[in-house]
């Protein structure tokens, strides 16, 4: 049975034949080398999931020496269309049709801009010169040339952006372009360069290869003029005749509103619906593509069912579980692995040169290997329940393995990642251990809740290999790295001082005047303080740092965070606490050292460092064959990465064993 009709009805574009509406946005898999079997077999699988549209990501149309060589295929250069070729097979075998997107990246030290007025700043804060028309023309060659190489290679269409901060915006939009010659002024003149370009690849590509352009439709994040404007750049659009999609965003604009153009789980599902809605609505029939954080089937099929779109495009969600499609298609929504909106795995690794992944699947790159199945069966004990130890026991349990997994604490599964799943706009993350604890039901692990791990119980279940999956929780002395001694009262006990844990999982009752001291950069600090706020409490958020989650502020979601809680609660930045009394804090600016009280305090939460629960290991070592120490029992993180390197962790232990 065909599930989502209209979803997985057939559609066309141009003179392509699309099996369904699910539109794979091109997203930038960086690390996965340049037409390698990782490269290659991350397409692969995605298609073979049931994608029926696929872009290849962000191909330079001119050189981008900025960007670190190998990241994205070179479009303009025929060296690496055997990249394309080999992606384009591969997904063609599963009836998925593939473009290249074409991307001027602005990542040449020598290269100008529309206008030299205002600065262009997607890789970095730099305001290069104005172009000259002659420069402008060999940019409209080199994308007609790279369109033609895709073509070449055996794409079936190719699109380019000129929005979400690429090269090309700093034409069309009036916040960039100050030209006073032909390219600039009016409407028709900033988008002359963009006919120029369609004009040019139609006539080196012909008419049945398919041409699309991704438009920000709504500008006004940056002061533009919204949506009025970003309809008049779409009708133009249309009006040429000689495009085949849109492809519709809206807000975001890298790097002052990422956290638009990437949203996290704290926007809502559909990001960028309401702008494609109103631009359908004005088009002639030029088919639309939209999303933005598109997570559910029944949510995209409404979208389609509603005409806000002609196709929904995903891409996190198809990181996530390259089999979204065919099991929403096949009424297995129960079964998909659902993105969790971190954004730590995916984008935020990308900004600190790492290799792109997910924090939920780690098997990125590797889409072209099979699951070896374990040599000789083991009895496999896993101690600890959380992301980690859930993700070892899976991997294990498919292997082969018998596998007991003991968890102490709590009467569920889930760890740091339930603790945060707890609070406002994380709620998402319960996904990944929902998902993980249906994997484990359905290969028979025996899970042991409201367990306790000693030594003698584990030798009890004579063991051939034992992993230690015993996480770490929050410092109650207030150790972080910026306080490396504990904090003088930290000892008043848990009815006065809490930890998160405290709070969120043994259900610790507090008071009406609350201070919540974060001083790991992370998003649990502000959602507590939001958490109380929503209780109506008065809360004061404390911290070290200069301003909230600064350890995502790459992705945007400090703003979003800011802009949540600071109407809400007291915010005292650069700011230390020094000394804890009862009713009493003692506070000290970090810059002068000029101290402060605050009074009639009923609780503080110290959000600070997460020792390792190491004592287990410390036990076992020497006394156990086979013992494997994991996630955050091994290194714990406190702010980015924590459910990410679990994972990974995990997933490494268990093909290990």
């Amino acid at each position: 049975m065909n599930h989502y009709e209209n979803l997985f009805s057939p559609t066309k574009i141009g003179s392509l034949e699309i099996p369904n509406r699910v539109f794979m946005s091109p997203h930038g898999m960086v690390g996965l080398g340049i037409g390698t079997e990782q490269q290659v077999g991350y397409f692969e699988a995605r298609a073979k999931g049931g994608a029926g549209f696929m872009g290849i990501a962000s191909c330079q149309v001119v050189p981008a020496p900025k960007v670190p060589p190998g990241w994205f295929i070179r479009a303009y250069n025929r060296d690496d269309l055997h990249a394309i070729e080999k992606i384009v097979k591969a997904t063609h075998k599963w009836g998925a049709r593939t473009f290249v997107q074409g991307v001027w990246m602005m990542a040449d030290f020598n290269q100008a801009q529309a206008s030299g007025i205002a600065p262009h700043t997607v890789l970095s804060d730099t305001q290069p010169r104005s172009m000259t028309v002659d420069e402008i023309g060999e940019l409209v060659e080199a994308h007609g040339i790279a369109a033609q190489n895709a073509r070449d290679a055996g794409a079936d269409g190719f699109e380019f952006p000129i929005s979400g901060g690429a090269g090309l915006q700093s034409f069309t939009s009036p916040l960039y372009n100050y030209r006073e010659d032909r390219y600039g002024g009016s409407l028709e003149n900033r988008m002359r360069v963009i006919v120029e370009i369609i004009d040019n690849i139609r006539a080196r590509c012909g008419r049945d290869f398919a041409l699309g352009i991704a438009v920000n439709a709504d500008d006004h994040t940056l002061g533009g003029d919204g949506l009025s404007e970003g309809i008049a750049i779409c009708k133009l659009l249309e009006a040429t005749g000689k495009l085949d999609w849109l492809r519709i965003t809206a807000r975001g604009q890298k790097p002052q509103m990422t956290h638009y153009h990437y949203p996290s789980s704290y926007m809502s599902e559909g990001t960028h619906l309401y702008a494609a809605g109103a631009v359908r609505k004005a088009l002639s029939g030029l088919p639309v593509v939209s999303g933005g954080r598109m997570l559910s089937p029944g949510f995209a099929d409404q979208a389609l069912a509603e005409g806000m779109c002609d196709m929904v495009f995903v891409a996190r969600s198809v990181i996530a579980d390259p089999e979204w499609p065919n099991k929403a298609r096949e009424g297995q929504t129960g079964e998909i692995r659902t993105c969790i909106g971190d954004l730590e795995g995916c984008f935020l690794r990308s900004c600190i040169g790492h290799p792109v992944g997910c924090t939920v699947n780690p098997e990125i790159g590797r889409e072209h290997e099979s699951l070896t199945p374990a040599a000789a069966e083991k009895k496999v004990v896993v101690v600890g329940g959380g992301p980690a130890g859930m993700q070892a026991a899976m991997v294990a349990a498919q292997r082969g393995h018998r596998v007991t997994l003991l968890e102490k604490h709590y009467d569920s599964l889930g760890g740091h990642v339930t603790l945060q799943a707890k609070l406002p706009g994380l709620e998402d993350r319960a996904e990944l251990i929902r998902w993980l604890s249906l994997q484990l039901e359905k290969l028979e692990v025996d899970i042991r809740l409201n367990t306790t791990a000693t030594p003698e119980t584990i030798a009890g279940l004579e063991p051939d290999a034992v992993v230690l999956a015993t996480g770490a929780t929050y410092s109650r002395a207030g150790i972080s790295r910026n306080q490396l001694v504990p904090i003088p009262g930290h000892e008043l006990g848990h009815g006065y001082v809490m930890t998160p844990e405290d709070l969120l999982l043994d259900n610790a009752r507090v008071g009406n005047k609350i201070v919540v001291y974060d001083n790991t950069a992370y998003e649990v600090g502000p959602g507590i303080a939001e958490y109380l706020a929503d209780q109506g409490r008065e809360v004061i958020f404390v911290t070290i740092d200069s301003g909230l989650a600064m350890s995502v502020k790459e992705l945007g979601i400090d703003k979003v965070i800011s802009k949540r809680l600071l109407p809400r609660v007291t915010f005292v930045p650069s700011t230390r606490i020094t000394r804890i009394e009862p009713g009493k804090l003692t506070l000290e600016n970090v810059y002068t050292e000029e101290e402060s009280t605050l009074e009639d305090v009923d609780n503080v939460v110290l959000v600070t460092s997460r020792p390792p629960e190491e004592s287990l290991y410390h036990a076992l070592v020497g006394q156990v064959s086979e013992l494997h120490l994991i996630g955050d029992a091994r290194e714990s993180l406190w702010s980015v990465f924590q459910t990410d390197e679990a994972i990974k962790d995990g997933n490494r232990v268990g093909m290990l064993i």
